[in-house]
């Protein structure tokens, strides 16, 4: 009689992860669900992962994307999230690695760390916030491409520090 549910759980074939598309929220993120500002990225379907420190969490395949909120930025304060993010998110030591700027938005590709960071600035409303998004583990550039892409800009700019070819 025992061996009963270890034959049925042997047959019985887990269910598929959920899968959604990736929205940037900054009600999400913890701020007034009556006001908020989301970033759809096309294209990038993945599993919502509640395991991590961040605001918001998807596994894309082998790709994990993690997205946090801060507010009052600017400049040097907005670079220095960037970099601390690296060792917060991707567990790796604070980045020094260059950050390439594109109007609102800044990248960096942490070699030792193997992680890629992007950063948004807020718009209308939300100019004082902005999204960062560690993105570490598997092919990551696929997922920081659509995101960076979604961001309103074409080429991602550290693409080439990954040692991905352009397919």
């Amino acid at each position: 009689m025992l061996v009963i549910p270890t034959l049925i759980a042997a047959t019985v074939t887990p269910p598929e992860p959920k899968t959604e598309e990736v929205v940037l929220d900054s009600a999400a993120t913890g701020f007034s669900e009556d006001e908020n500002w989301t970033i759809e990225v096309p294209g990038l379907r993945c599993t919502p992962n509640s395991e991590t420190m961040a605001n918001q969490a998807w596994d894309c395949g082998a790709t994990l994307v993690q997205v946090v909120s801060t507010e009052g930025l600017d400049g040097v304060d907005e670079e220095v999230a960037m970099r601390r993010a690296v060792r917060g998110y991707a567990f790796g030591e604070v980045s020094t690695a260059k950050i390439h700027r594109e109007g609102d938005a800044l990248a960096l590709y942490d070699a030792p760390a193997d992680a890629i960071v992007l950063s948004r600035n807020g718009e209308g409303d939300f100019t004082d916030f902005d999204y960062i998004v560690v993105l570490t583990g598997g092919d990551f550039t696929h997922a920081a491409e659509l995101i960076w892409q979604a961001f309103g800009h074409r080429e991602l700019p550290v693409k080439a520090e990954t040692g991905v070819v352009a397919s």
